[in-house]
């Protein structure tokens, strides 16, 4: 039995809902408004419901609806108590709906939303619901939308019963300028267009001023054309179309596809205009040109099929495995997957492992068009549509020949693996992952004394502790290889192996060779202690801390025992102080010794027709010198200066070095920063035709100039990000606001803003001070 409505005192609505002299134009805004909800809800049912105080009756339907009749609105009684939005994924499920009774229907009911119309006195006038033969949730903008819908029945019903609309103007305006589906209205006659919401505005880039002056063909891709004519003939006629696919121009010429519903509007007896509603699908578009992109490139063979098993697509890797020249050759050789399988029951073992595990993964001989077998790996899936039904299969097939033959490769090895331990001329020793020797090769043996058998079985770091804590740490990670350097003592001998191990057998075992590089450490201990008096003997070349009436003080820090950075000062006369930085390309010995050849030619000047009082001069001057087809392709930068202590004016050039950084004023507020480069910096030694000029500038009382190669900036922060050279020059001029700066301090503030302890470049720093 079905239960009686709850008394209503809305009796003006009610009559309302009673009127049998309801206009044709109502009934097709309430098929719109219908039809609109079943769109935004992706439902195969979609009905509204209007009320009286003792039944209800169906005014408007999409799709079949249980009972065949009014009896369908009994689903409705939990709204109308309730009196607000309700949603079941599956009414079997809900005990709101365990009362209702059972319906002979081939389709029974799971998923239901409904949304209540309620007039001012509180009283529900009409629902709007929807409905689905599968259970199934709406999300949060369904929801909204479902009851933005249903609130539009109250004034649908008083609008057309005062019969204010117009003709040509489609229902619910308000409703459809907040949605964000495109809505149009076109004339049949002129097809000029008549109404569009603000979405439709927005998308296209056109102002409503500009409205009266478009017809349809003014905003339709050629391509479009003649779709658009066939739906203005079926719709002049007083059809509907259910979904067509549209691109549209926007005012700019952009191309926007659209999917949507078309249906006709009448004056009279004639149909008057067509009312589109589009849901954008651009981005959809897009996204299936990148899937057929990569589907069609991908090496992978890829493949789809009906549920009966038919070959549907195929890309060309596919089609390449089995040997055809084409996709479309495969389907039209093969047709169905049976076709390719030397089992022929595999097509039904498939369709049971789809059945039951939701998936098929399996290796599989198969025929390629020659008659030839292979082997490959194939997987399947169930293929399914927005609403979780199967429509079909997809796959993939990776050719296995490859892996076979390496499988057999490897079986091969396993058989000769002792014959392949002896022939290594290293150490080698073969563990498995519970840290136990499963066997080693004569020259492990040989090396500590022991005979092979006294190996296998035993627990790793008997004889070595620091290579049985590597063993530990190599099977507790994913790596697959790793490598050390272990020092140890062997019968009283220094020894040192590199060791490379190497999983095996499923990282159920792993190999580890170990190669003597005794006489190699030996060597670089050698190198080493050469390289660090060599560098001893850089370092004395520099100048020691200056402390005339300009204070000079530097650090050099070499990114290895060799750098390529290099820098002097001097007094040219009683009143002229060059001073100069440079910095080699690259690092070790090659780019010291190119820093001290420059280093000497400026200290004896032998540089001919120089004035080294000229800056530009003496760059012109060395770039003609030092080339880099002459110089194993190295080159360098170089700031030089030369400061005039009874005129205060420093004369400066640069050759692709960073500027100095000039800083002035004795307190916060009168702090000067300024950077000293010119025009032309590329480096020492590209071009031999390049001339350098001079700039200048003056010094104040008490200023400090910063002389510098970029390895003092040019750090990685702990954030993963790069330092710049505006990042220092802001330390530089941060600490000079708080206090007087040494360069020990600098080196502190900058080492704490990198992410470890060492430079990543060679560092060169001057610091001058011009105190009087």
């Amino acid at each position: 039995m079905i239960a009686p409505f709850p008394h209503e005192k809305g009796l003006r609505m009610q009559a309302l809902c009673r009127d049998e002299r309801r206009s044709s134009q109502m009934d097709v805004a309430l098929e719109q408004l219908t039809r609109l909800a079943a769109q935004l809800c992706e439902t195969p049912i979609a009905a509204i419901a209007l009320l009286d105080e003792h039944q209800g009756a169906i005014s408007s339907q999409i799709g079949w609806l249980p009972g065949e009749g009014d009896g369908a609105w009994s689903f409705c009684l939990p709204v109308i108590r309730e009196r607000q939005a309700i949603v079941v994924r599956d009414i079997s499920q809900d005990e709101r709906f365990t009362s209702h009774p059972s319906l002979p229907d081939a389709k029974p009911i799971q998923g239901f939303a409904g949304a209540p119309a309620i007039a001012a006195d509180g009283s529900v006038v009409g629902i709007l619901f929807v409905m689905d033969s599968v259970a199934r949730n709406l999300t949060p903008a369904q929801i909204d939308a479902l009851q933005t819908l249903a609130g539009q029945i109250l004034p649908l019903l008083e609008l057309h019963r005062l019969q204010m609309p117009q003709p040509h103007h489609p229902p619910l305006p308000d409703f459809l300028d907040r949605t964000h589906d495109l809505v149009q209205t076109v004339d049949l006659c002129d097809h000029r267009l008549l109404y569009v919401n603000k979405s439709w505005l927005h998308h296209l880039g056109y102002s409503t001023a500009e409205l009266p002056n478009l017809r349809l063909w003014d905003i339709l891709a050629p391509e479009s054309t003649e779709t658009a004519t066939r739906l203005l003939e079926t719709l002049a006629s007083g059809e509907s179309v259910p979904t067509e696919e549209l691109i549209l121009l926007s005012k700019t010429g952009d191309r926007l596809w659209v999917e949507g519903y078309f249906s006709c509007q009448w004056e009279g007896a004639q149909p008057h205009c067509a009312i589109g509603i589009f849901r954008n699908i651009t981005s959809e578009k897009e996204t299936q040109f990148q899937y057929r992109q990569l589907f069609e490139k991908l090496s992978l063979g890829l493949f789809q099929l009906d549920l009966s098993g038919r070959y549907t697509q195929v890309n060309p890797a596919l089609a390449n495995i089995y040997g055809y020249d084409s996709p479309a050759e495969f389907v039209a050789r093969v047709n169905h997957i049976s076709g390719v399988y030397l089992n022929g029951d595999r097509w039904g073992q498939c369709q049971r492992q789809l059945q039951e595990n939701g998936n098929s993964v399996a290796e599989v001989e198969v025929k390629r068009q020659d008659g030839s077998l292979l082997w490959v790996l194939e997987t399947m899936r169930p293929l399914v549509d927005s609403r979780g039904q199967v429509i079909g299969y997809e796959g993939s097939v990776q050719d296995l020949t490859r892996s076979k033959q390496a499988e057999e490769t490897v079986q091969m090895a396993r058989n000769q693996l002792q014959a392949v331990l002896d022939a290594v001329p290293g150490t080698v020793s073969l563990i498995s992952s519970d840290f136990h020797y499963l066997g080693v090769n004569r020259h492990l043996s040989a090396t500590y004394n022991l005979p092979p058998g006294h190996f296998v079985g035993r627990e790793v770091g008997f004889r070595q502790s620091k290579f049985g804590q590597f063993v530990r740490e190599f099977f507790a990670n994913q790596s697959e290889e790793a490598s050390i350097e272990i020092d140890s003592e062997v019968n009283g001998a220094f020894r040192s192996d590199l060791v490379i191990a190497k999983k095996w057998l499923e990282d159920q075992a792993a190999v580890f060779v170990g190669i003597d590089i005794t006489e190699r450490k030996r060597a670089e201990a050698a190198l080493q202690a050469e390289l660090a008096e060599a560098a001893e003997y850089v370092r004395s070349l520099l100048p020691l801390p200056m402390n005339d009436a300009v204070t000079i003080d530097s650090r050099f820090i070499p990114s290895q025992q060799l750098g390529g950075d290099c820098f002097d000062y001097y007094w040219l006369d009683n009143d002229h102080l060059a001073i100069y930085l440079l910095d080699v390309s690259g690092h070790g010995s090659r780019a010291a010794l190119l820093s001290v050849s420059v280093l000497n030619l400026l200290r004896s000047r032998f540089l001919p027709n120089t004035d080294f009082y000229q800056p530009c001069q003496v760059l012109t001057a060395l770039n003609q010198a030092i080339q880099m087809e002459r110089q194993r392709n190295m080159y360098f930068t170089i700031w030089y200066g030369v400061y005039n202590q009874c005129t205060r004016q420093l004369v400066y050039s640069c050759a692709g070095h960073p500027p100095a950084i000039l800083i002035s004023g004795h307190s916060p507020g009168t702090l000067h920063v300024e950077q000293l480069r010119n025009e032309i910096c590329l480096p020492i030694g590209m071009f031999p035709t390049v001339e350098y000029s001079n700039a200048s500038c003056s010094i104040d009382s008490w200023s400090t100039l910063y002389i510098f190669s970029d390895g003092i900036y040019e750090i990685n922060t702990p954030d993963g990000n790069m330092w710049s050279l505006e990042n220092f020059i802001q330390l530089l001029t941060d600490y000079h606001q708080n206090y007087s700066l040494s360069l020990e301090q600098v080196l502190q503030a900058v080492r704490q803003r990198s992410d470890r302890d060492t430079f990543n470049d060679d560092v060169s720093l001057l610091q001058v001070k011009f105190q009087t």
